[in-house]
């Protein structure tokens, strides 16, 4: 199967978490429906970030594309620049976080795979969250 990245499915998120989420290969493909991973973008605004979180049950993999940030997984943080990944296995905190000033593009797997529905839902979440923390300001 062939799969490309489409800005077009982007889930966008208002800053402080300023970011683009587009599933990619997700587990609820219509075509491969048996799969062990999932695949999506996201891609951060300078400044943004993700907020420090965790998986319960999955593990999630992010390879750095393009721009520069720092990862934190655990409580350690560590530079993020294009052909650096971390990975944070079930139950470890993470994130992510846009130091440069250009857009930060990273490729995020899951094993178990999440759903485009799954993305969406923490997404939005997300969007919730931004908009709160606008109107406090």
């Amino acid at each position: 199967m062939y799969y490309t990245y489409d800005p077009e499915n982007s889930i966008k998120v208002p800053a402080p978490f300023g970011r683009a989420m587009t599933p990619m290969f997700m587990g609820d493909d219509p075509i491969i429906t048996e799969t062990n991973f999932s695949v999506h973008m996201t891609e951060w605004d300078p400044g943004c970030s993700v907020d420090n979180h965790i998986h319960d049950s999955a593990m999630e993999a992010m390879y750095c594309i393009s721009g520069s940030g720092v990862a934190q997984v655990n409580g350690e943080e560590h530079p993020f620049v294009p052909g650096s990944m971390i990975v944070a296995p079930p139950g470890i905190t993470h994130q992510i976080t846009n130091t440069g000033t250009e857009l930060l593009r990273v490729l995020c797997i899951f094993s178990p795979p999440t759903t485009g529905e799954g993305l969406r839902s923490r997404a939005m979440e997300a969007v919730a969250e931004a908009e709160r923390l606008n109107k406090e300001k």
